[in-house]
């Protein structure tokens, strides 16, 4: 859902991407650091410290907004760069989720099974849009609406991060289930 609003902050996106592109800096670098600061949260959150892991997390969103756009601006698109975003984000995905359970701040059979929807929720894009499905971006929760949830709840304190992580798994589930669908409709024969 968040992906409509892309264009409305490419503007700003490419202001700030302006200078690392004249640094040198590479999208690969950018994705990197993105990862770093996303398992940087992971590790706050299996610290016990949800407001801090939240605010570390948005950093983390903001700078992994910052490839892509850096790629298309300096001409380094590549499908290597594409697939390396994709692994980091389901390493980050992951990595979060774990740190919540090992943090006791969800019970982790319930982590599990939003682990299992996110993870899901991807892998069924990428199948359907390699089996030739076109576009497979549907859905009520994508990675954004369900790292942005994380964050908010994770931001109310310690108590309110379970309620994120059920919330997050049931929309990746009812996403899981669009996906299916959607996929269903553009591929039957």
């Amino acid at each position: 859902m968040l992906n409509k609003y892309r264009e409305n902050v490419r503007g700003y996106l490419e202001a700030i991407v302006r200078p690392l592109a004249k640094a040198g800096v590479t999208p690969n670098t950018i994705t990197f650091t993105g990862l770093l600061i996303s398992l940087f949260g992971a590790y706050l959150f299996y610290l016990q410290c949800p407001r801090l892991a939240a605010l570390v997390l948005l950093v983390g969103s903001a700078v992994d907004a910052l490839d892509g756009t850096l790629a298309r601006m300096t001409g380094k698109t590549s499908r290597f760069g594409a697939f390396l975003d994709s692994t980091f984000d389901r390493i980050s995905d992951g990595a979060v989720l774990f740190g919540i359970a090992l943090g006791n701040l969800a019970d982790w059979r319930w982590t599990f099974l939003t682990f299992m929807g996110a993870y899901l929720v991807s892998y069924e894009r990428c199948r359907a849009e390699l089996a030739g499905s076109g576009t497979l971006a549907v859905g009520i929760a994508e990675r954004a609406e369900r790292l942005l949830i994380l964050i908010a709840f994770s931001l109310v304190g310690d108590e309110y991060v379970k309620w994120g992580v059920y919330l997050v798994g049931l929309l990746a589930w009812i996403t899981v289930f669009q996906r299916m669908w959607a996929a269903y409709q553009r591929l039957k024969e």
